[in-house]
């Protein structure tokens, strides 16, 4: 009683920290938001004072946590990973971003306090408490990548309002630095530090280096865009066209790419909203309905108790772990998702250059020139994967090995908990339904202990052991009303030593470990093969924001192929690597390089783009090799939403597909078989009775 006391403090004081930061970080955003007016009466003012003070003390508040935070060793890592998902969008503002950091550090760890009190107190077994920790563990990445989103779309939604000022702005000076410093001081604050920073540069004497340590450090595509849009403008200066000034018909299509940024992403939350939560929510009902089920079918506890039981219990799980990371590679919104991370150390190289892994590495990587080679080489680069050949194949044998020792250590346990099933059930209870009385469980228990000892002693008896247990059951306790009663008793148990000295590991057990083994040998073939289908549906939409880029710098005298190439690789994410190395092997030939580009691509309407590039190098000039754009702009417009829609709404399937399948898991596997079986069971146990009877 003295530890849930102690929990149940922990929880009401974690409560009421939680309630007063959110209500206080909640009142403050509107204090932020809330429009100023030039007049104020005397109340007014002195309430205007008293809230300025308290919202000084508050970010004073903010600003000691986070010092604090970061000096305690185990929550120090956790501050440094929200702060580095966060840097880019607060990257000029000290002060706010160890706001941000605190605010959402402080709210998640305090959650996840809670649940963890929560989920501790109602549960109390091993297997319970793991699942716990694992629950906390998936609704902190959960609730990171939410607050994460939040503020990334907050910034969209403020750059979209900041775009739309600066036009109003450029229209009345007609300059485009003043416009966006105008611009910058009447938005909002996260979206005035960007339009503030890309004042500074265009006004800097090194402009050029400035920029592209701006590009470094940009939150996404369109602040690079935008800032690079600007700079050549006020580099080169504007030009007329038909439909008006070169630099508003950009800032028009680079607002009409946010907004449909936006609306991509507010439809993909909404349509795979919760679906995590439903994925997960089986770890939290499974000790539940287990509980259930004891209570009320005493034939069900046998069969959570028995080999089967624990099997659908791990699929259960597998398939929740399995299905939260599919959902998470779904519902991932970054641009960096899918960027290749290059790490300082890593273990593959480590395992790879010991002795005795090198020959084993080499002698199953498929041979150089041969089609297995070649396809997963293709794979590799559709997946982008970062990983050469030697490690892609060190990972495929790691995972078989894994895979292949846990399936062979699994098979043990379930031998042991066999054993432990045969020693602690006893035959005696016939029901299904119901629960029995405490004489009769105090009766199973002593006949329980009886059998026990018996089955343990009748494992070194080298003589006849049926013998051997006729004579220990009549010596025992045990009080029998008939000698058939005694008989029968005698069978059960002969049945119980015959099935205890056959719960030891088995040829075929090892040959199913191999199997699965062999199995997760292709495992990291399907993560590509997953990785490129998720790459394959935002291929598209990444291509069309191409040809938007293409559209405005094809507009401008001075733009080159290779100046065209570099916004590409500034603007990429899918196609950034082969742009990449394009770029380093343009000044050895264009043409070389972009037929090298187009080899490394596969996408049939990229390398369309790449093949006007071509054109552009010697034979005709820039704009004419993109003349098409302005002409099937209502085309293109039309079918990418088509396009976007399909996508969404293919992920939406496959998302509710993955997000329901530990739900019906636990439902089908955990319940409604385990009823069906034991049901069956009972019933062929009766039929039995009623011939013995007859």
């Amino acid at each position: 009683m003295a530890t849930k006391s102690i929990l149940y403090a922990i929880l009401g004081i974690s409560v009421i920290l939680a309630f007063l930061l959110f209500a206080g970080y909640r009142m403050l955003e509107r204090r932020q938001a809330a429009p100023s007016s030039p007049q104020w009466g005397t109340r007014q003012a002195w309430e205007r004072v008293r809230v300025k003070k308290w919202r000084e003390q508050l970010n004073f508040m903010y600003q000691r946590l986070y010092v604090f935070l970061s000096r305690i060793p185990l929550v120090r890592k956790y501050v440094r990973k929200v702060r580095r998902r966060i840097a880019s969008i607060h990257a000029y503002d000290e002060l706010t971003m160890r706001k941000e950091t605190v605010h959402i550090v402080v709210l998640t760890l305090v959650i996840l306090l809670i649940t963890f009190v929560l989920l501790l107190v109602m549960k109390q077994s091993l297997t319970s408490f793991i699942m716990v920790l694992l629950s906390v563990l998936i609704m902190n990445n959960t609730m990171i990548d939410m607050l994460v989103h939040r503020v990334e779309n907050r910034l969209l939604r403020q750059f979209v309002h900041l775009l739309g000022d600066v036009r109003h702005y450029y229209h009345a000076h007609g300059m485009v630095e003043e416009a966006i410093m105008d611009a910058s001081e009447h938005t909002t604050h996260e979206a005035g530090q960007h339009g503030r920073r890309i004042y500074d540069i265009l006004t800097s004497a090194e402009a050029e280096v400035e920029l592209e340590q701006y590009y470094e450090v940009a939150l996404n595509r369109f602040l690079k865009g935008f800032a690079g849009i600007s700079y050549l403008i006020l580099e080169y200066g504007d030009k007329v066209l038909q439909s008006g000034s070169l630099y508003l018909n950009a800032l028009t299509k680079l607002t009409q790419e946010v907004q449909m940024e936006l609306l991509r992403r507010e439809k993909l939350s909404y349509l795979l909203r919760s679906l995590t939560l439903i994925a997960v929510a089986p770890v939290l009902f499974a000790e539940p309905f287990e509980r259930w089920a004891r209570n009320h079918f005493i034939a069900m506890g046998q069969f959570y108790d028995s080999k089967l039981g624990v099997l659908m219990k791990a699929l259960v799980y597998i398939t929740i772990l399995v299905s939260y990371v599919l959902l998470r590679k779904i519902q991932e919104n970054d641009e960096g998702k899918y960027a290749r991370v290059k790490r300082k150390t890593t273990w593959e190289k480590a395992i790879y250059n010991l002795r005795f892994v090198r020959p084993v590495v080499d002698a199953c990587m498929p041979q150089y020139f041969s089609k297995s080679y070649a396809r997963i080489r293709l794979l590799l680069k559709d997946g982008n994967s970062p990983l050469p050949m030697e490690w892609f194949t060190l990972h495929r044998l790691v995972y078989a090995f894994g895979t292949g020792l846990a399936t062979l250590l699994f098979c043990s346990y379930l031998h042991d908990v066999g054993t432990h099933q045969i020693l602690q059930v006893t035959s005696a209870s016939g029901m299904l339904l119901g629960q029995t009385s405490a004489i009769e469980q105090q009766k199973m228990k002593e006949r329980n202990q009886v059998e026990q000892e018996i089955i343990q002693r009748s494992l070194d008896e080298t003589g006849d052991v049926r013998e051997y247990v006729a004579q220990s059951l009549s010596r025992s306790s045990l009080k029998y009303r008939t000698e058939s009663e005694w008989k029968e008793h005698i069978n059960v148990m002969m049945n119980k030593i015959m099935l205890r000295q056959q719960e030891y590991l088995k040829w075929w057990e090892v040959l199913l470990s191999i199997l699965v083994g062999w199995l997760g040998y292709y495992l990291p073939m399907f993560i590509l093969w997953f990785q490129k289908r998720l790459r394959a549906m935002d291929m598209k939409n990444e291509v069309d924001q191409f040809l938007t880029m293409i559209g405005i710098l094809s507009q401008m005298e001075r733009i080159s192929v290779e100046n065209m190439v570099e916004w590409l690789e500034r603007f990429a994410s899918l196609f950034k690597e082969p742009l990449q190395v394009c770029l380093l092997h343009y000044e050895a030939g264009a043409e070389q390089a972009l037929e090298e580009l187009k080899d490394q691509v596969t996408y049939v309407p990229f390398v369309r783009v790449i093949e006007k590039l071509l054109l552009a190098v010697d034979k005709i000039p820039v704009r004419d090799a993109f003349d098409d754009l302005d002409a099937e702009q209502a085309y293109y417009r039309e079918q990418r939403k088509q396009e976007a829609e399909r996508v969404l709404d293919s992920k939406s399937s496959w998302g509710q597909m993955i997000g329901f399948m530990p739900l019906y898991a636990l439902i089908f596997l955990y319940l409604v078989f385990p009823l069906v079986y034991t049901s069956m069971n009972q019933m062929q146990n009766y039929y039995e009775q009623i011939q013995k009877n007859n």
